[in-house]
């Protein structure tokens, strides 16, 4: 049932995907102005407080949504009903129009963002000052080391990746491989942005993951693709890559499903602080699959016919 000839189409199915990565990038631009903010990468507020036990997760979101403030609210102790609340630069300015409604004797002069925050949510929730166990204005420091961390190790990775893969079986399995795992980073990075998911530590944990999946995956069919090569320098290595793609994909898709069963199961059962990480980790399972059968072989055909050409020129 899998013996189809999966290069065959190799020129459309790199043009969609080529096309897809650049109208993600371009609506993440045009329509939202670029990714998604976030606390950890682009600073704002964070505070943590005790509610009364009255009061939940959900009146502290209706309060949020009501004033057009985005809001990520996380219960940290159950038991105590602490959350805490993390505020995006863009929505200062709301926060700053709530402080402006209070009456002027309960302002405080001189005051900074954060503090402004904290006297607006203690009005609204009527909370005394020792049930705000911290509150502080968070910079982007964290963002600017995630950013510059997570391009050294994807350069460091596919480094090397070419360089195990060159001494393990043959450069354009590697130069495949690496171009691959470019397209999977930049295809899930085209999907956050097109959904304006946040940029968290858990989605940087979850590209990375994607890295070491997809490539696992890839080396999979390149070893399977070295071994059928042996002794068979009579068939085309098109017939071979049909092949050894159809004797592993069995395995490749029960990896698959396994994998995405348990992915699956954070984000039905798993804390909403997990469902980015889920959903991205979902959809980073589906395109390393996929760009091992329809990305990665077909560029390494792609080089070997273009090698071959060279020498006979």
């Amino acid at each position: 049932m899998f013996n189809l000839n999966y290069t065959k189409y190799k020129s459309i199915t790199l043009s969609v995907s080529f096309l897809t990565i650049l109208l993600g990038f371009v609506i993440t631009y045009t329509k939202f102005g670029g990714f998604a903010h976030s606390l950890d990468f682009d600073g704002g507020l964070r505070a943590v407080v005790e509610l009364p036990l009255g009061k939940s997760r959900a009146d502290l979101e209706t309060f949020f949504k009501k004033s057009d403030i985005e809001a990520v609210v996380i219960l940290l102790e159950k038991e105590k009903n602490i959350f805490q609340m993390d505020i995006g630069l863009g929505s200062i300015g709301k926060i700053e129009e709530l402080y402006l409604k209070i009456p002027a004797a309960e302002r405080e002069p001189g005051t900074s963002s954060i503090d402004k925050f904290v006297i607006t949510l203690r009005k609204e929730f009527q909370l005394p000052k020792e049930k705000i166990l911290s509150a502080d204005q968070v910079g982007a420091v964290v963002g600017g080391e995630l950013m510059s961390t997570g391009i050294t190790l994807l350069l460091t990775t596919l480094g090397i990746i070419l360089l195990y893969l060159s001494y393990r079986s043959q450069f354009k399995f590697a130069l495949a491989s690496a171009i691959a795992l470019v397209h999977d980073i930049l295809f899930t990075l085209a999907m956050i942005g097109f959904f304006q998911i946040k940029p968290s530590v858990p989605i940087i944990a979850a590209l990375l993951t994607l890295l070491g999946y997809s490539i696992n995956d890839k080396i999979v069919v390149f070893d399977r693709i070295r071994e059928n090569s042996h002794g068979k320098d009579n068939l085309s290595l098109s017939n071979i890559i049909n092949v050894s793609i159809a004797q592993t994909l069995g395995r490749t898709i029960n990896t698959s499903l396994t994998t995405l069963i348990s992915v699956v199961a954070i984000l039905v059962g798993g804390a909403v602080e997990l469902y980015d990480f889920a959903i991205v980790l979902i959809f980073g399972v589906v395109i390393g699959t996929y760009s091992s059968i329809f990305i990665a072989a077909p560029i390494s055909e792609i080089y070997d016919q273009f090698r071959r050409k060279r020498k006979l020129a």
